[in-house]
């Protein structure tokens, strides 16, 4: 691969952990207790 696509991917790769901490930082904020939230986030890692 040329640098500029490793660049790119690596830059794609980040986003995508960043978007998925998002989202698990939301679900850990609407949930009213731990074990709700662990249900969430497994479901979603289970996409």
């Amino acid at each position: 691969m040329e640098q500029d696509e490793m660049n790119l991917a690596e830059l794609l790769k980040q986003t995508a952990e960043e978007n998925q901490t998002r989202k698990i930082l939301e679900i850990l904020s609407e949930c009213k207790d731990l074990d709700e939230a662990k249900e969430k986030i497994k479901a979603l890692l289970n996409k």
